[in-house]
């Protein structure tokens, strides 16, 4: 390193700001540097990329000025611009991007001849493609054809890079883009909706939306885009969507889907969910019935399915079962039973209240085919309500289906005229023979295996009735699920809390279940799992 060349790296260091704006600004104006000196130069000069001056605008500035000094050095850096973009991490490498956009053809030409190869690296590609996106001439244009080939290629961090920067370059060159051009990017970023991956489909939408406000969509591309943006807020039918958007990934990606000619819906728009309480009924003392304004879970649930709730901003999470919905009023049906503190909680809540948090749908679907004999759905307090959905789903698939209902006394028994409605038959048991049959809804279940042949049983209620009901059927080899009501925190699987053993292995109740085969599970252990913080839930509920 030459003594000239280590002066104006002092000067361009120094911790003074205007100094250092001054000794830049005048590195620029020198044309006699060799190619040496200019790498040199240019190594020690990217240290302003991440050197403080205090405030952070005056961060930025300086290093804005460090990139586009270092871009006046030409095509003597751009080997060493090259490499640099090729080991950087992914935020070091925006600020040598910054200076690829500014630099010469032959570096431009370098990046482009990487991307075209077929050998992947998708760190690599990610770290070149910004360059592109930060691109205010042709030269991004040039990389069209291989950052589109990249985001049918790349995966993950990478694939949602080239997406954002096909978004900066349909902003940046609009009008210089053919309607060709604008319409691969508008596709490539419409395949990528369907990603797995939350960063590049959020990527996507938000290069979808740029296209919409700023009128660059053909009026069909406009149609598809305003379908898109529904869909994603739950509120259409669309062909990739199994796995739905979750809430708050929907909320953020609400302002993607806003403006433009044809997108003016505000933000109170129906769009948004509450978890307004528009219905409230007593089934019982300590038991209660809600309809909950839910529109985007509601559009998507499934019979099986649940939701977690949150009643007040500093409540615990608690899973509940589905009793119904209406996709088109966009209102899910819940039971709550009050036997801890955030159920009691939940309970107090009138009409016009909103629970804090409701997120959902969560597990998995009901096992529901068609059967060549009787399905029976088994119901015992609160879960009556829990295989509504599911018996309903067997009635359509042609089955004949039949509910069972139990309660210690008929005073005690809920939901029997809803469970009728989906239901051929209903068979009510009471231990006290109050109502119906007298015993437990095992002698319901009896009954009906007497006098025809049972395929099928869901059952969904305490534990120990589920167990007993499944030992019932396994000599029989009858079809037996039952929803396992264990401790749950997250609602995802991630926790572990949920855990519990089906057929010798692990499963988590949250994601693999909540519905499992009867005959699998191990119902000792969920047992001692569900005794494991009595004590503390009954000093909770004390409180």
């Amino acid at each position: 390193m030459t003594e000239r060349v280590k002066k104006y790296l002092e000067n361009c260091l120094s911790r003074d700001l205007n100094h250092s704006i001054a000794s830049l600004n005048e590195v620029k104006k020198i044309k006699d540097f060799s190619a040496e000196e200019k790498i040199h130069l240019a190594d020690g000069l990217s240290a302003l990329f991440f050197q403080e001056f205090g405030k952070i605008e005056d961060t930025a500035k300086i290093a804005r000025l460090a990139e586009s000094t270092i871009a006046s050095f030409g095509t003597d850096i751009s080997d060493w611009l090259i490499n640099q973009l090729m080991e950087s991490d992914p935020e070091s490498a925006k600020n040598y991007a910054r200076v690829l956009s500014q630099s010469s053809n032959k570096s431009i030409n370098k990046a482009i001849e990487i991307l075209s190869s077929d050998k992947i690296d998708e760190s690599v590609n990610s770290n070149l493609i910004i360059g592109f996106g930060y691109c205010e001439d042709e030269n991004a244009i040039k990389g069209l054809d291989v950052i589109i080939k990249n985001v049918n290629q790349l995966k993950g961090f990478a694939r949602a890079t080239a997406i954002q920067a096909l978004g900066r370059i349909i902003v940046r060159l609009t009008n210089k883009l053919t309607s060709d051009q604008r319409k691969i990017i508008f596709t490539s970023a419409q395949k990528a909706i369907s990603d797995t991956n939350v960063k590049v489909r959020m990527q996507a939408v938000r290069t979808i939306g740029k296209m919409v406000r700023y009128s660059i969509l053909n009026d069909e591309q406009i149609d598809q885009a305003h379908k898109i943006f529904r869909t994603i807020l739950g509120m259409d039918n669309f062909e990739w969507d199994n796995a739905y958007v979750v809430r708050h990934e929907a909320e953020t990606a609400l302002h993607y889907c806003q403006g433009g000619k044809t997108l003016t819906k505000s933000k109170g728009s129906v769009y948004q969910q509450d978890y307004k309480i528009v219905m409230r009924k007593e089934l019982m003392s300590g038991m209660v019935y809600f309809r909950v304004h839910a529109p985007l879970i509601a559009k998507k649930i499934e019979a099986g399915q649940f939701i977690i709730i949150r009643p007040d901003e500093k409540s615990e999470r608690i899973p509940i079962s589905i009793a119904g919905w209406d996709r088109e009023a966009g209102y899910l049906e819940i039971i709550i039973s009050a036997v801890g503190r955030t159920s009691r909680e939940a309970v107090s809540k009138k009409e016009g209240d909103s629970f804090t948090d409701v997120v959902g749908p969560l597990g998995q679907r009901s096992h529901v085919k068609k059967q060549d004999g009787t399905c029976v759905v088994i119901g015992g307090g609160y879960g009556t309500g829990a295989v509504i959905p599911t018996a309903r789903d067997l009635k359509a698939l042609g089955n004949r289906v039949i509910g069972v209902v139990g309660a210690r006394s008929k005073e005690l028994l809920i939901m029997v005229e809803e469970l009728k409605s989906v239901c051929d038959e209903v068979v009510v048991t009471t231990n006290d023979g109050s109502l119906g049959t007298s015993g437990m809804v095992t002698d319901g279940l009896k009954l009906i295996m007497s006098r025809e042949k049972v395929s099928y049983v869901l059952a969904v209620g305490p534990v120990p009735m589920m167990k007993a009901l499944s030992e019932m059927t396994k000599a029989d080899k009858i079809e037996t699920w039952v929803s396992l009501n264990a401790i749950m925190v997250d609602g995802t699987g991630m926790c572990g809390a949920c855990r519990v053993t089906v057929d010798g292995k692990t499963r988590f109740a949250c994601f693999h279940g909540p519905d499992f085969d009867g005959h699998k599970v191990n119902f000792e252990e969920l047992v001692k799992r569900q005794k494991m913080f009595m004590k503390l839930e009954q000093q909770a509920a004390a409180i």
